[in-house]
């Protein structure tokens, strides 16, 4: 998409980078430059809550080989993400034990506990639809963040940038592979119904986020809650 520079006769000027990776991710609603300059202004925090998000994310990919171990396509898959979730998360803690910065415990995502409840178990193959699905969802929104912050300190903090250069293209590659997967399972058409209803709901929650330096911030802004017809999974 190409942006015309101020001015009615000024030429069109070219997407910038975060703009052509929004453009290719299925998220609905983009990160506000505003979270950008906040996690740069607090690495610290940022980094160490990137960390747990790594570690959460190679768990998850685990736990989808447990519950589907006669998938041996989506054994194999999940098995190899979780490595990569795996070095990545040596990266992030090389980076923080470097640099003499506590690494994170465990500690609540709203944003993320509030996706994952829109699966229902009991319910194939529409559990493992979304149980795909929301591994892509929770890939597109880390990919995009990672973007918005690279925007912001690649002139800052050249390790960072590198780190960050490295891990969106990444976590877009996995944000695919998931939404690949869940497409074997049912047919196009359903799935791309599916999937809107899951890009709508992440969509109302991105705008709900309260603004922190965290990868998927921390907190809902209190007046949120989710429109009865974007709660998809119980219907």
């Amino acid at each position: 998409m190409m942006r015309r520079s101020a001015g009615p006769e000024s030429p069109l000027t070219p997407p910038t980078a975060f703009e052509e990776v929004f453009a290719a991710l299925p998220l609905l609603h983009p990160t506000p430059r505003s979270w950008a300059e906040l996690a740069a202004a607090n690495l610290p925090e940022f980094l160490a809550d990137h960390a747990v998000c790594e570690q959460q994310v190679a768990v998850y990919a685990l736990s989808l080989a447990g519950y589907y171990p006669e998938d041996p396509e989506l054994v194999d898959r999940a098995a190899a993400l979780a490595a990569e979730e795996v070095q990545h998360f040596r990266r992030v803690v090389a980076i923080l034990r470097k640099r003499g910065w506590p690494l994170g415990g465990r500690r609540k995502n709203p944003w993320a506990q509030a996706l994952r409840a829109q699966i229902v178990p009991g319910r194939e193959p529409w559990t493992k639809v979304d149980r795909l699905l929301f591994g892509a969802m929770i890939e597109a929104r880390s990919c995009e963040r990672f973007t918005r912050l690279l925007e912001v300190i690649e002139n800052q903090d050249p390790e960072v940038a590198h780190l960050l250069a490295d891990l969106g293209p990444a976590e877009r590659r996995h944000w695919e592979l998931f939404h690949r997967l869940a497409g074997r399972e049912i047919d196009a058409k359903a799935l791309a119904v599916r999937f809107q209803r899951w890009r709508e709901f992440e969509a109302d929650l991105a705008r709900g986020l309260g603004i922190s330096p965290a990868v998927h911030g921390r907190n809902l802004a209190p007046s949120w809650c989710p429109s009865p017809s974007r709660r998809h999974a119980r219907g």
